[in-house]
Parts: structure tokens; sequence; C-alpha cells
């Protein structure tokens, strides 16, 4: 049966009928039928006809929500962590990396991908760590198909964070670094010509082939997505960003609610794990259990991650369930996880149930926030993905002997 479905959402309209629909916009349709043909949402709506020679699908008592998008991630770029032959998605001993394409190095058919999956996760974003700027980071279907990998000449983001240590130790250095860095990228990028040429010279703090990739990002064409947690030290990012004309995204933001106003006015997402609000380090001595709560009244666009859970990113939905039990209202914890990343990182297809997105969505058997609930169907691009995992195939192994 699911073999025909998954052949028939493709060459043919599947209605999805009757099911709670949560359109990833902070709407929830009570119940709705959701149109799918050729990989791509054809219709929703609440009393949609059902095309002629469509497959009826009856979901009465489910709940249909988009696919799940974890916005920082390292899946796909390591087997086993403690394990440094395994570990694709850092460059050691460098301070800065922009040529590095961690797209490169991920693998679809990892063990981690069907286990994230399986728990409602559909698209991730691959980043690179390690340094001040380790490189930039990719969209990745967890279709778990060598036919969707990501384009290594289309980046999403850069990322960097506030590793004084890679620089000298200070906070300080890493912003003197970083000026550094992007200007001689702005200069190589208006002399590169005569530079190559050897008709003008000047001291590049990297080659030139680890400057070109920096284009986009010096022309607020990809944001720079920062990891930093302490209050002075975001709007030491907000300035830093503004003087420099880049476009920025917060990450970590432990402190965030605290100069909310401020990022607010910028426009400036923040990407929070609910689960990580507490007071473990000196950058995060204000850390709050209700910061996205907070961040979302002040107006910041908010993006909920299970990122500093290694290879927990299956857990996206239970930090997301954190977050509405400290205030956060459901369509907003839901937005954080589906829509406003998929906006933020360039996915126009991606992150809602509406006509023309693409077809990647999930089917619960209820609250997706709640954690007896399971999904019990995952699509994407139209086409139903098997859930099956390799401790769900050892359990049924080893359970039978018993």
């Amino acid at each position: 049966m699911i073999a025909f479905l998954a052949a028939a959402c493709v060459a043919t309209p599947c209605a999805f009928v009757g099911a709670q629909v949560q359109l990833g916009d902070g709407t929830t349709l009570p119940s709705a039928t959701v149109i799918v043909q050729g990989g791509k949402i054809q219709a929703v709506g609440a009393e949609l006809p059902v095309p002629e020679g469509a497959e009826r699908i009856e979901l009465e008592g489910k709940v249909l929500t988009p696919g799940l998008i974890e916005a920082q991630s390292q899946i796909g770029l390591f087997a086993v962590g403690l394990e440094a032959s395994t570990v694709d998605h850092t460059l050691a001993g460098s301070a800065a990396s922009p040529g590095l394409r961690v797209s490169e190095a991920f693998d679809p058919k990892s063990v981690w991908v069907p286990i994230t999956r399986e728990e409602g996760v559909t698209r991730l974003l691959i980043s690179p760590t390690g340094g001040v700027l380790p490189g930039a980071g990719y969209a990745a279907s967890l279709s778990g198909e060598f036919s969707d990998l990501p384009d290594p000449k289309a980046p999403v983001a850069f990322f960097a964070s506030l590793n004084a240590a890679a620089v000298g130790g200070s906070r300080a250095a890493v912003w003197a670094f970083l000026r550094a860095l992007l200007a001689d990228a702005r200069w190589y990028q208006a002399n590169a010509a005569a530079y190559d040429a050897g008709k003008l010279t000047r001291p590049l703090a990297m080659r030139p082939e680890a400057l070109r990739p920096l284009a986009p990002l010096l022309a607020a064409e990809l944001p720079l997505v920062f990891e930093v947690n302490r209050a002075r030290d975001i709007l030491a990012a907000l300035a830093f960003a503004k003087e420099e004309g880049l476009r920025l995204v917060i990450a970590g933001g432990a402190e965030a609610w605290r100069v909310a106003e401020a990022l607010a006015e910028a426009k400036v997402p923040v990407i929070l794990n609910p689960a990580e609000q507490q007071a473990n380090g000196f950058d995060a001595v204000m850390a709050r259990d209700d910061a996205a709560t907070l961040l979302d009244a002040a107006g910041v666009p908010l993006i909920l991650s299970a990122y500093t859970w290694d290879q927990n990113a299956r857990r996206l939905r239970q930090v997301a369930g954190l977050a509405v039990a400290q205030g956060l209202a459901h369509g907003a914890a839901l937005k954080a996880i589906t829509q406003t990343p998929a906006q933020v990182f360039g996915q126009a297809g991606a992150g809602s149930l509406r006509p023309g997105a693409d077809a990647d969505f999930v089917i619960w058997s209820g609250d997706p926030f709640e954690l007896s609930t399971v999904a019990e169907r995952v699509f994407i691009g139209g086409v139903e993905r098997s859930l099956d995992t390799r401790q769900r195939k050892l359990a049924e192994r080893y359970l039978k002997t018993r």
C-alpha cells in the first residue's frame, strides 16, 4: 500500500482528507483536505472536492503539518562523534575556512538520517563548526536519496562564532579578525582581475580562492549565522552587522531576551534551543526558560532548534513543546520549526502547506508536541518515506528471541 501511494502521489493526485491541518504559519484548520500531486501541494481547504481519479486517504483524528526544519545541524556529517575519522563538519586548527563546503561531505545514507526523519524532520541546515568563521551551510533533504544531495554551489548561510580562543583569547580580537577578513574579501572582489594578473599586490589574510566564496555574504544575499549568547556580545554582533552591511542571524541567544527590542528593531532572527536555557556559563548567566516566549512577544523572528544536542535533531518537536510549556503559543512554536526557518534561509518551497509548496509533510497520531504522539507517515517531495531505522530493526531482531 505504501509503495502504491508513493507512486500515485507523484503521477496522479492524492487527497488527504479529514485531518486537523496546521499550515505552518500559525493557522490551524480543524478538518481539511490537502491535495498533492507531482511533488507539490496543489490545494488546501476545509471543503475541497476530491479530484476525479485521486487516491483518497482518510485521516480523521490525525494531525497533518509541514515537515519540520532543523536550522542548525551536523546530521549526515558524522557517524560517531568521538571518532575523528568519521567527523566531516570541521576544519581543525583554522580560524576561518569560508571555502569549506560541508555539502560535499553530506551522506544521505547516514544512520542518523532515518532516525531524524522518523520524528518528522524532513529538512536540515547542515552547518560547519570550528574556529571563528568555519564556512557555509547548506539545506539538505532527509529523503535519504543520492538524487537529493545539496548543491555545493548553493549555500544558504555562512556560520560564525565568538570563538576568542581561535584568535588569541580576546572577544575584541574576534571582531578585529572578521573586519580584516571582510576588508580583504571586498578589496579582492573589487580588484580580482588586476590581482590575478599580477598587476596589483597586497598581503591577504587568505588565498583568493578562500575569499571568493564570501561574495554573497558581502552582498547580503546570504545571512551570517553568529553563535553568541551574552547580551553584550549580541549587541556587538548587531553593531558589526550594521557596520559591515551584513544580514545577521543570532544562534544560541541565551541572553537574547535582554536585548529583544534591539533584535526586533533590526529584524534579526534568533535560533534558540528552549531545552538549553540555563546559566551553564558566564555567557549565559541570565538565561531563562521562557526566553522563546519573550522574544516572540517582542516581535523577534524566532527559530527553534535542537542544536547542541549533536545527533538529537530528532528532538526538534520536543524542544518546541518545551517552549509551549513556557508560554509560547502552539502555532508560534510550529511556525518556528517550519515556516520561519524556511523563509530566513531561502527555502521558498518548504515550511508551509500552501498551493505550490513542496509536498514535505507529516501525518501525526496527535499533537506533534506531545511525547506520546508519533509520526505515522512522512512525505518528502510527495513521496512517502520509510520510517524504518537501525534501532527499530535491531529491536525487532533481538526482541523476537525473547
